[in-house]
């Protein structure tokens, strides 16, 4: 029986009786394993139209309720310094803490009530929110140390380090809250979403053939050229949405410089507008000794990909979102994981009927399940094909104020021939994707976690 693949609409196959419904579903009937496949997926995926081509979306994630302790004191009555810290076996009951919630660069207390529990997770230790303070402009908790008594203070109570800087700081979690009897209703604590957008872009792609053209019989079609010429066009409009899919950047532009026709209605004030792709929505890439989210071999370990490499990037790429993502992967970056996978682990076909006739392949982690699609453009580019896409296809909608169409008659009246268009305004809505947010509303700036990722540059297998 078919079952769920990505979370794609349908039973996994068109039935003989079922006409696609747009388009980009026909994109997927005639060329299921094509050129296009993150195309012709999002056309079983969400989809919502747009009334503007700017569109706005607000995301909110779990709140971590974690901080950076960057300065601790035993005096209450002064904000602590930053980098400041208190030594183990002090007997003060009473603590000042400044704290830098995760992903901030200032310090903050907004997330905090009294009444909060924190754990530090260096020390082992609970205190207790007693007390929102400020002094000088800079707001700290005071808090109560030792619950439980579970150390005699003054005697073996661990140190707190406060530093700015993360990897030197203590760490403090909230871990839940507590009031007396008969208390009256605390404060309240709220998070506020992030606002993130994007461009619908326009997408033309014009065919062109004369009257008697169309009436030449030619060997390999008695009919004409002219359905030959269609299809070309639609594969020729699914690429080029599809690489746009993946590599644009988001821009608007109302001024250019002597541009061809038809470009120049520009000057007449008209804006021309891409859309941000994948990889332009994945937060910056790195190439230090510990991968990331976003992460260039090439650069870190000379495109070798070693298993101690490999696992740390899946633990980071299924760390948030969905547990089955969609990996976009070029041939050299297959044959690397193919040797990488040889008596250690199974990857195998998924079942096309499940798929809409789309070549899968699963692959089983730890951490989660990740289809894989060889994707044909990435495999023909000496550049692209050593690199993996994983992408939560669950946090993409395709947004569109046109969705492909096929429009005829295109050409000036009295010429003799036709001019036909493939052409479809739409763009990425992409959720959770870690960049810093627009802060044009006043909202914060803060990046949500990300649920996307790439790998760049995977050459070779490295053991």
């Amino acid at each position: 029986m078919p079952f769920a693949v990505l979370g794609m609409r349908g039973v996994g196959s068109f039935s003989a009786a079922e006409r696609p419904q747009n388009w980009r579903q026909a994109i997927l009937l005639l060329f299921p394993n094509g050129d296009a496949p993150l195309v012709a997926l999002l056309s079983k995926l969400r989809e919502a139209p747009t009334d503007d081509p700017r569109y706005n979306w607000f995301e909110k994630g779990l709140p971590e309720q974690r901080a950076l302790l960057a300065g601790v004191s035993t005096t209450t009555s002064v904000a602590p310094a930053d980098n400041s810290t208190v030594a183990a076996n002090d007997a003060n009951a009473y603590l000042a803490l400044k704290l830098r919630p995760m992903g901030q660069a200032g310090n903050d207390t907004s997330i905090y009530k009294p009444g909060h529990v924190l754990y530090n997770q260096v020390a082992d230790e609970s205190v207790y929110v007693v007390k929102k303070a400020s002094q000088g402009g800079v707001d700290y908790l005071i808090v109560l140390r030792n619950l439980g008594n579970k150390y005699t203070l003054g005697s073996n109570d661990p140190a707190w380090t406060g530093n700015t800087a993360d990897a030197t700081g203590d760490h403090l979690v909230i871990n839940g809250s507590g009031f007396p009897e008969g208390a009256s209703i605390g404060q309240s604590v709220a998070y506020n979403p992030v606002q993130q957008f994007n461009w619908a872009q326009i997408y033309r792609t014009p065919l062109f053939m004369t009257r008697t053209a169309r009436k030449t019989r030619l060997r390999y079609d008695a009919t004409g050229g002219y359905a030959e010429a269609k299809r070309e066009a639609l594969q020729e409009h699914a690429i080029e949405m599809e690489k746009s899919f993946l590599f644009s950047e988001r821009s608007e532009n109302t001024s250019l410089a002597n541009p061809d026709t038809p470009l120049d209605s520009i000057s007449s004030s008209q804006p021309m507008r891409t859309t941000r792709g994948m990889i332009n929505w994945l937060p910056a890439i790195t190439s230090g000794a510990t991968p990331t989210i976003h992460y260039n071999v090439g650069v870190a370990n000379g495109g070798a990909l070693t298993e101690a490499l490999w696992d740390a990037f899946l633990e980071e790429a299924f760390r948030f979102g969905a547990k089955e993502k969609l990996g976009l992967c070029g041939s050299t970056f297959l044959t690397v994981l193919a040797q990488l996978t040889k008596n250690k682990a199974t990857i195998e076909m998924v079942p096309t009927d499940n798929t809409y006739g789309m070549a899968l392949m699963r692959y089983l982690t730890p951490f989660g399940t990740l289809y894989l699609v060889n994707h044909p453009l990435m495999s023909n580019d000496p550049i692209w094909r050593q690199d993996l896409f994983v992408l939560d296809v669950d946090k993409l909608i395709y947004r569109y104020i046109d969705d492909t169409t096929f429009l005829r008659n295109r050409q000036a009246p009295g010429d003799d021939a036709s001019k036909d268009e493939w052409l479809t305004e739409a763009g990425l809505e992409v959720h959770f994707s870690g960049v810093t947010p627009d802060n044009s509303g006043g909202l914060p700036t803060i990046p949500t976690p990300a649920a996307h990722g790439r790998l760049k540059g995977v050459a070779t297998y490295g053991g």
